[in-house]
């Protein structure tokens, strides 16, 4: 673990119950003189901790919990602030997120809990305050969601 949930928890303007990251496993703040596309990008791969006593699960579906699709992209947001806080630190300081739209969307499998959710996130396009993302969330060897969004700082 590279940050845990109080750092996690500290610097996320969400809190609870409505903080969807709990732990940063890996980040990279991207090089921009690096020769792979890749490495030039910053990503982050965080980690929500489902344990199906979550409030939201009372409701969406008694007796069969399912996570709904809007926390999912809602988790990828808040590992995109993260990512930003971090990675862009300099350019965003006071500023908060404002979610500005999402495309390319995917659901590909229902998540039930208890379940680890694995959020990787890479930064894609960081022009002033407007910032570009792609993101995807795993459930073990499993893609649940996809997609792309973007976001300002305000």
């Amino acid at each position: 673990m590279l940050y845990n949930a109080e750092f996690v928890h500290n610097l996320l303007p969400q809190k609870a119950p409505f903080a969807f990251v709990d732990e940063i496993i890996d980040l990279q703040k991207g090089d921009a003189n690096a020769a792979d596309e890749a490495a030039r990008l910053p990503q982050i791969t965080a980690v929500w901790h489902l344990t199906g006593k979550e409030a939201f699960f009372e409701g969406h579906f008694p007796g069969n919990p399912i996570l709904p699709g809007v926390l999912q992209i809602e988790s990828m947001a808040q590992a995109a602030t993260l990512l930003t806080q971090i990675a862009k630190e300099s350019s965003v300081a006071g500023k908060r997120p404002a979610f500005i739209g999402v495309e390319n969307c995917r659901f590909r499998a229902p998540v039930a809990p208890p379940a680890d959710l694995t959020i990787v996130v890479t930064m894609t396009v960081a022009r002033r305050t407007v910032f570009k993302y792609s993101g995807k969330i795993m459930q073990g060897d499993t893609l649940v969601c996809e997609a792309e969004f973007s976001a300002a700082m305000i």
